[in-house]
Order: structure tokens, then sequence, then C-alpha cells
């Protein structure tokens, strides 16, 4: 097996590495030794993959992501639901009965750490996060039509934003898993908050917006 052949499964153990690593010992542990060391690995090797940290923390983002999405499109399509909301919700709060959430929720918290100084990994994140929103918003508009889509944008950055804090309680902070039935229910209020609210008038004009 050549060198090219290799590269991918080389890759996936070094990321998988990192995320191990992340997630044990959080941003002030990331450098190209330790994860060389938790990957059983030579520092050289992950060189030739990853010629930057940033490099190497991006491509993190992004196949953590993937892992994410995997675990959600197998649940859609094996529950079998039309109205796809509520297991959608109940998968990103730990409440998906036979869906458990990947064991990496720390990793996230040390990739917010270090993107404050990498705008490359704050980009991807805010990429990531920004197509989460967007099918939030899609979904909610199949389940409440009655919805306008300005109702929809608020709903879905409130849904992230709660998402990622609860886990930063929860899997950083430790705080115990019980908190995510409430902050699950709690969504459910927020959509019936704008289901009983008959104003039309946004509470900001773009809730996606980034920046000033």
């Amino acid at each position: 097996m050549g060198k090219r052949d290799e590269a991918p499964d080389k890759k996936v153990q070094i990321l998988n590495a990192a995320a191990r690593l992340l997630t044990k010992d959080g941003v002030q542990a990331f450098s190209f030794e330790n994860v060389a060391y938790e990957a059983d690995l030579s520092r050289q090797l992950v060189r030739y993959y990853y010629s930057s940290l940033d490099d190497l923390i991006t491509d993190l983002c992004e196949h953590l992501g993937n892992v994410y999405q995997n675990i959600l499109t197998t649940g859609i399509v094996e529950v079998k639901q039309v109205g796809r909301l509520k297991f959608f919700l109940d998968f990103f709060f730990g409440v998906a009965e036979g869906y458990p959430m990947p064991d990496t929720l720390e990793a996230y918290d040390a990739m917010v750490a270090y993107s404050v100084g990498s705008p490359k990994l704050k980009n991807q994140m805010c990429e990531r996060y920004y197509t989460l929103g967007r099918v939030v918003i899609h979904e909610l508009q199949v389940a409440y039509p009655q919805l306008k889509v300005a109702a929809c944008e608020e709903i879905s950055f409130m849904f992230v934003s709660m998402m990622h804090a609860h886990w930063s309680f929860v899997a950083s902070l430790g705080y115990s898993h019980e908190h995510s039935r409430l902050a699950r229910r709690a969504i459910d209020r927020l959509i019936d908050s704008y289901l009983n609210d008959s104003s039309d008038v946004p509470v900001i004009e773009r809730p996606w917006q980034r920046g000033s």
C-alpha cells in the first residue's frame, strides 16, 4: 500500500487523537508533540500531514462536524418520521433514544478557545454553526408553516446558542446530564412563545450577521 493510500487512515488517526487530547486536557495541551503521542505516531509524520496547528484544528472541526452529520442523517432515516424537527432537537440536546451524542463535546469548547487567535478556525466554526442554523430554519418552516421566516431565523440562532452553552455546562463544567431535558423543554417553550406571538416585527434584522 502506497503513502497516498495510507493518507486518509493516518489523517483520521491524527484527527481522532487530537479530539481525544482536547477532550481530556483542553486547548492548553494542544501541540504537535502531544497529538503525536496520543496518536502513537511520530511528530514528523503529523507535521507531514499538517504544516500548522491551525490547519490541524480546522480540519478537526470539519471532521467532528461530519461525525455529527452522519449520526444525525442515520437517525433521521431510521426513525422514519415525516416531521423531523422533534428528532433533530432531541438529538442535539442528547435525549434522542438510541442516538447518543459523540463523546467529544469538550473538544468544541477547546476549539472555541483556540479560535480567539485563529481567524481560520473561527470562520470554519461560524460556517458550521450557520449551516446548522439554516437546517433548523428549514425544519421549523416544515413543522410550523405559520411561522414567519424572521421568527424561524431568530429561533434557529437561539437554538444554536443554547445548545452550545448547554454542552459547555454539561460536558466542560460538569453539570448533570439531567439538564438536557430542561434545555430541550426550553426550546419547545421558545417555539411556543413565537407561535403565540402575533407580532411580525423581527427583534433584529439579521440574526446570523457577524460583526457590529
